[in-house]
C-alpha cells in the first residue's frame, strides 16, 4: 500500500481508502459482522482511512465496532446540520457512535451552513476532540462555494468527485488545494452517484490489454489507477460490500503510475 500526505495536515493516509455509503448501513448480526470481515481486511491490506457520516443511516454506529480497538485507524466523519445546537449535537452523537474521543477529521457535508459549521468545528479543535475539519460537495455546481470557503483558510480538506468520467475538479479546485496546503478526498472513483454503469459499463466491453504492465486487470482497477495516477490527490475512498474487491483495489497501489498518455488513452474509451 502506499501512503501519501494529507496536505498540510501532515497525516500519512493511505492511497486507498474505504468509504461506507450504503454499504456500512447495515442491520443485524451477521450483516454487521461481514462489515467488521470487511474493514479488518482493509486494515490488513494497509488502508488506514475511513470515511462516514451521521446521513449514511447505521453506517457511523457499524463502522466503530469494527474499528474498535484499532489504533492505526484514521477516521473522518461529517456534520449536516442547520444550527449550531443541532452541529454540535450531531458531532456528540458521532463520538459515541464511533467510539472515540478524538475524530480525526469532520467534513461539513454538501456544505451546509459552512459558515456556521465552521464556528462550532473550530471549538472543537480547541478543545482537542476535533484534529482537523475539511468540507464536502458532490455537486460540481457547488464549486464557487466551495471555493469561497477554501480561501477562508479555515479548512484541511475537501472531498470532492472525480472520476474518468467527471473531471471538473483540475479547472480550478485541484490547483487551488495545491496552493493552500489543503488535502483531497476523492469520492465517486468507480462510479458516478447517479449512475453506476456510466464508467464500468463501457470499460468492461473494451480492451484494457495495455493496462497490463501497470498491473490492472479489471475495469474497477483501472478506473482506481487513473486517480492515483494524479499526484494531487489524497486518498480515494470506493465503499464496497464484496470482502474480495478489497484485494482487488489495493493491488493496483503499488507499482508505477498511468503515464499521461495512458490517461488520455482511457479517456478516449469515454
Amino acid at each position: 500500500m502506499e501512503y501519501r500526505t494529507l496536505g498540510r495536515t501532515g497525516l500519512r493516509v493511505s492511497e486507498l481508502g474505504m468509504g461506507t455509503w450504503q454499504t456500512f448501513d447495515v442491520r443485524g448480526r451477521a450483516a454487521v459482522d461481514h462489515c467488521g470481515w470487511i474493514a479488518g481486511e482493509a486494515l490488513g491490506l494497509g488502508v488506514n482511512f475511513f470515511d462516514t457520516a451521521p446521513m449514511y443511516g447505521e453506517a457511523e454506529r457499524v463502522l466503530g465496532k469494527a474499528l474498535e480497538g484499532a489504533g492505526e485507524a484514521l477516521i473522518a466523519t461529517k456534520v449536516l446540520e442547520h444550527s449550531e445546537a443541532a452541529a454540535r449535537a450531531s458531532i456528540e452523537r458521532s463520538f459515541k457512535l464511533l467510539r472515540t474521543d478524538v475524530i480525526d477529521l469532520v467534513q461539513i457535508h454538501n456544505l451546509a451552513s459552512w459558515r456556521m459549521a465552521a464556528e462550532v468545528l473550530k471549538s472543537y479543535q480547541r478543545e482537542g476532540r476535533i484534529r482537523y475539519i475539511g468540507i464536502t460537495d458532490y455537486s460540481v455546481a457547488k464549486y464557487p462555494a466551495m471555493i469561497e470557503a477554501m480561501r477562508t483558510g479555515d479548512f484541511d480538506t475537501v472531498q470532492i468527485p472525480y472520476n474518468l468520467g467527471e473531471r471538473t475538479c483540475r479547472g480550478e479546485i485541484l490547483p487551488l488545494t495545491r496552493e493552500l496546503g489543503i488535502g483531497v478526498i476523492v469520492m465517486t472513483p468507480v462510479a458516478p452517484l447517479f449512475g453506476r454503469n456510466l464508467l464500468l459499463g463501457p470499460l468492461s466491453r473494451a480492451d484494457l490489454s495495455f493496462l497490463e504492465p501497470y498491473g490492472v486487470r479489471t475495469p474497477g482497477q483501472a478506473l482506481l489507477k487513473y486517480l492515483f495516477s494524479d499526484p494531487a490527490v489524497s486518498t480515494v475512498i470506493p465503499a464496497t460490500s464484496k470482502i474480495e474487491r478489497v484485494a482487488e483495489n489495493a493491488a493496483v497501489s503499488t507499482g508505477e503510475p498511468f503515464p499521461p498518455e495512458i490517461c488520455e488513452r482511457l479517456e478516449e474509451l469515454l
